[in-house]
């Protein structure tokens, strides 16, 4: 179901869509801005070298509706989104190294966040908006950082002669899971400000690109249990150790779906690198392929379907713009 709404200045109106069918609310207006709720489809980024060189996309979970995102002679991965949707950080190659640049997705146009001659990638967007973690070697080793999407207040995290990489904050923005080359090496913790950094008890000794559940309550991450790397869930208190994937050739890369029940991640399942998805309750090993195509697909994210806007009707009147928030579930089956 697809909901419409259109506003000025005296009136408003709503147009419900269903299998085709449009009925109208209200009064009408012969001149509107109109806004698009998102669908309730939700849709994945992923990155992919099926162009020669590496591009962002995205796709409907069911696999429709692919788009290209970039289009650049240079390679560009790592896409995450701000909270409302609106604006896609990413990584490019354009100026001979890997920087940080942020696309505003109505317009099309991106501004850099960082530049340094050294690389900067792994961009993570903080759930509250206010922050972009990243890594970079700018100080002679990987370590964390974050800014503000506007540019302002880079701030260092971690600081340490061995590497720390791959953050993702936690659903309140209040902490931040990484992987850290330190000893012993394992994602660790951190509040988001750099302090307290605690590593996670009870994982496996390989254990790389942590994700938060929706509740805060478990972490996500690709560890050997049984001689290969699968995807696996912990709990934060470290109790309740679980494999959800099963592969000799490898699988990385896990994020979770807002629903909570649902990851998406990358696997060589079949000698090429896609994107998959799986039930975390589900049978060890079932899995859906959701991109299909020789060359490399990695990266996965989901993205933001709280607010979406097309843009204004041509000769409009004076209008209020606002904000629609989702009003059709985003759970998946």
């Amino acid at each position: 179901m697809t909901y419409m709404e259109c506003i000025n200045m005296k009136e408003k109106f709503t147009y419900i869509v269903v299998l085709g069918t449009t009925l109208l609310f209200g009064h009408f207006l012969l001149t509107a801005n109109c806004y698009v709720y998102a669908s309730d489809v939700p849709s994945i980024a992923f990155s992919s070298k099926r162009n020669e060189n590496y591009d962002i996309y995205m796709m409907d979970i069911n696999g429709k509706n692919l788009q290209q995102l970039t289009d650049d002679l240079a390679n560009e991965t790592y896409p995450t989104f701000s909270p409302d949707g609106q604006r896609m950080a990413y990584v490019s190659s354009r100026e001979d190294n890997d920087d940080i640049y942020v696309m505003n997705l109505k317009t099309k146009v991106s501004h850099q966040l960082t530049n340094h001659p050294e690389d900067d990638f792994n961009p993570a967007w903080s759930p509250d908006g206010r922050w972009i973690a990243f890594v970079s070697d700018r100080g002679g080793t990987l370590d964390i950082y974050k800014i503000e999407p506007s540019g302002a207040n880079l701030q260092q995290l971690t600081d340490a002669d061995e590497k720390n990489n791959t953050p993702a904050w936690s659903p309140d923005s209040q902490f931040i899971a990484y992987r850290s080359f330190k000893d012993p090496a394992g994602i660790y913790i951190m509040d988001a400000d750099g302090g307290n950094p605690s590593r996670l008890n009870n994982q496996p000794n390989q254990a790389y690109t942590p994700a938060w559940s929706p509740d805060g309550k478990q972490i996500a991450f690709s560890g050997v249990l049984f001689g290969n790397y699968d995807i696996c869930i912990l709990n934060i208190d470290g109790t309740d150790l679980r494999q959800i994937t099963r592969h000799l050739n490898g699988e990385a890369s896990p994020v979770w779906a807002p629903d909570g029940h649902t990851i998406i991640f990358m696997s060589w399942w079949e000698r090429t690198a896609d994107i998959y998805r799986t039930n975390i309750n589900g049978i060890i090993g079932n899995r859906r392929r959701l991109t299909r195509h020789p060359e490399i697909d990695m990266g996965p994210t989901w993205v933001p379907t709280g607010a979406l806007s097309v843009s204004p009707t041509v000769n409009t009147q004076t209008t209020l713009w606002g904000r629609l928030k989702q009003s059709v579930g985003d759970e998946i089956n």
